[in-house]
């Protein structure tokens, strides 16, 4: 495995995987892949890898998800619903709906996350409520 320089292309497995030790999370890790390294000013993205009957916890928070399922299979519930994803598929989790991703194969269940800066919040209350208050009215 490479080092990991923010200043040119990188394979994703140079950056660091570490578990998520959310409470709720099983058999979960994440690779930060673009970030203020890179100095990227508005914009994450992760690599979510969960081992074959992993699970991230049931959770919400202010920000929506844009995913693109890289390999291995799954399902993804948004709200009340449940969906099934594999490779190739894409997902969108709006801000403030619960969701978790749970791997119903028999291989590593990878999806690329992104996600907003903290700045954005800030920015766009009338998109992602005001920073320490639940989501916007109407």
């Amino acid at each position: 495995m490479g080092e990991f320089d923010p200043r040119r292309p990188s394979p994703f497995t140079a950056c660091e995987r570490q578990p998520v030790t959310d409470a709720g999370a099983r058999g979960a890790s994440i690779r930060w892949i673009i970030d203020t390294r890179h100095g990227a000013p508005t914009y994450r993205l992760r690599v979510i890898e969960l081992e074959p009957g992993g699970h991230t916890p049931l959770h919400a928070h202010w920000f929506e998800h844009e995913n693109f399922v890289l390999s291995g299979e799954g399902e993804v519930q948004i709200g009340d619903q449940v969906y099934p994803i594999r490779a190739g598929d894409v997902v969108f989790v709006p801000p403030h709906v619960t969701h978790q991703y749970r791997n119903t194969g028999q291989e590593p269940l990878r999806f690329l996350c992104g996600i907003p800066a903290e700045w954005v919040r800030a920015a766009r209350p009338d998109v992602y409520g005001e920073p320490g208050k639940g989501p916007p009215e109407g």
